[in-house]
């Protein structure tokens, strides 16, 4: 518990989350499911979670976020905020409610969701329910009733289970006071930085120590495959033939008119849709054509094994390439996917697979092929000397790191071992514990580390690595606390505390919830955050 505190006791960030999770439960519980796409994310007890799902979520938590704080937020305040794993984890997390519940036997009547949405604030008018509100609700987020009622029972079943949870729930004197200190104590650190720099005259190695190092690290250094081609462009602009009459522009509208919109996303009429129509029905019949021709070459060079001769009689321009790595695509063929998985199946002479671009297609003939290889030592000594000696100063600097901190750790005096290693001790000087470390920049995980420290355990169990460096903490000193303000502001820290441990104990719930419906295949997770 008290290590959440020290997590989450400092700054903004925890304030905007439990707006957020707050937010989402009260009004955007609940999904459209007509709106799914069919790449799914999950699926719980036969519920499928799309990625429609998801980017909608996102989308809301975003615009959210914005419209509360305004010119406030910073692309940095978004990337603490982490609303692409906020999103995925609201989108899981609401299926995991309705299965729980399911299980729990927790059912949300219609004269209950009726009193709930009567209770409102947002939905009343003069102390009463407003049916021109709750209508100008639904159309400002995009939902159907069914969607957001359906969304408010969830978020009612959610309350019920967060009821139960709570009761479970105790809190101590000490943990009111642990929380008051995190806020109004202030910290003092000596520290030490040890960096591959400091032990760059300790490292002086020999040609045999480079080849040892070249052979064992001789993945580092290869030189990956390498191919030469010619190939065939069928660009889909050349390739358009045709005249677009205003029927076909009309009908192309009427089909798709729901991608057309301006900036306030308000739907865009036929005559100012037309410039997009016109370039887009150009690309798709130029694509359909340059795809027949490409088709066309292919089978007819593949049966004939005359490339040269099929692009002379076809006016067909023939490029080139020089040797190039397998992965390192040469830029005219960026927008190609999978390209070195195609040509490495491919022997001299060979011609691919029509192959799609951005524009058009490629058909590929393999001129040569060089295997990969790791190059003499003499021919790259440069290079691994300096990968040699970065990583041999790194070891060195981490190991007397280590051995520093194993005496100190034994009661050791920390100027006596320094200044026998050379190195310096710096002091932070008193300052909140947060997410930056005074003289060493922002450090978050570090700093979770740091106030572990107390007293009694002055150092950290390891060194801790910081950018380029790895560095030895002390703790100095603690600023004494003014129990007379805590007295006075005991409760106030108790509700603090309250609600940290609330949502501590609800997370490590719905952990524990998620992990159970896996192992019973409830639960089957298709894409994780990080793949979207």
């Amino acid at each position: 518990m008290l290590k959440f505190f020290r997590k989450h006791a400092r700054g903004w960030f925890m304030l905007i989350f439990m707006a957020i999770i707050i937010f989402v439960f009260v009004l955007y519980f609940g999904t459209d499911r007509g709106a799914q796409m069919a790449n799914t994310l999950a699926v719980v007890d036969g519920v499928v979670i799309s990625e429609a799902d998801y980017y909608n979520e996102y989308t809301k938590l975003t615009d959210m976020v914005r419209e509360r704080y305004g010119g406030a937020v910073t692309a940095d305040m978004l990337k603490q905020l982490d609303l692409k794993k906020t999103a995925y984890d609201n989108v899981i997390n609401r299926q995991i409610v309705v299965a729980k519940a399911n299980d729990l036997k927790l059912k949300i009547t219609d004269d209950e969701l009726k009193e709930f949405l009567a209770n409102m604030p947002a939905l009343q008018t003069d102390g009463k329910f407003d049916n021109y509100k709750y209508k100008q609700l639904l159309r400002y987020n995009k939902m159907t009733p069914e969607a957001f009622e359906t969304g408010q029972k969830i978020s009612l079943a959610a309350a019920k289970i967060e009821s139960i949870i709570r009761e479970g729930i105790k809190l101590s004197d000490q943990e009111v006071l642990d929380l008051y200190a995190l806020q109004n104590q202030n910290i003092n650190l000596n520290f030490v930085q040890i960096s591959g720099a400091d032990v760059t005259g300790r490292v002086k190695p020999t040609t045999s120590d480079l080849e040892d190092y070249l052979k064992k690290n001789s993945s580092v250094f290869r030189v990956a495959e390498q191919v030469k081609v010619k190939y065939l462009y069928f660009d889909a602009d050349r390739f358009f033939t045709g005249e677009i009459t205003p029927s076909d522009i009309r009908d192309y509208y009427n089909r798709t008119k729901d991608n057309y919109k301006d900036k306030d996303d308000k739907p865009l009429g036929l005559e100012e849709a037309t410039p997009m129509i016109i370039k887009e029905i150009k690309k798709n019949r130029g694509m359909q054509n340059a795809y027949a021709q490409a088709k066309t070459a292919h089978d007819t060079i593949y049966q004939e094994e005359n490339f040269d001769a099929y692009a002379t009689k076809n006016n067909l321009n023939i490029q080139g390439t020089d040797f190039f790595p397998l992965n390192q695509t040469p830029q005219v063929f960026a927008s190609v996917k999978d390209l070195a998985k195609e040509l490495t199946g491919l022997e001299k002479k060979d011609i691919s697979k029509v192959l799609t671009a951005d524009n058009g297609y490629y058909v590929i003939r393999m001129e040569d092929k060089k295997a990969a290889y790791t190059p003499a030592l003499k021919t790259i000594e440069s290079a691994v000397m300096q990968t040699y000696l970065k990583d041999e100063q790194d070891r060195i600097a981490s190991e007397d790191a280590k051995a520093m901190l194993a005496r100190l750790q034994k009661g050791e005096p920390l100027e006596k071992v320094v200044a026998e290693k050379g190195y310096q001790i710096q002091e932070t000087g008193l300052f909140p514990p947060g997410n930056t470390i005074p003289g060493l920049g922002s450090h978050p995980e570090a700093m979770e580390k740091l106030l572990s420290l107390s007293p009694g355990h002055p150092y950290p169990e390891n060194p801790i690595k910081l950018d380029n460096a790895y560095v030895i903490f002390k703790l100095k000193e603690i600023s004494p606390l003014d129990m007379k303000d805590f007295e006075a502001k005991k409760e106030t820290y108790r509700k603090m505390a309250m609600n940290l441990k609330r949502e501590e104990t609800i997370k490590a719930w719905m952990e524990g919830s998620k992990a159970e419906l896996i192992r019973g295949k409830r639960l089957k997770i298709k894409k994780e955050a990080k793949d979207l």
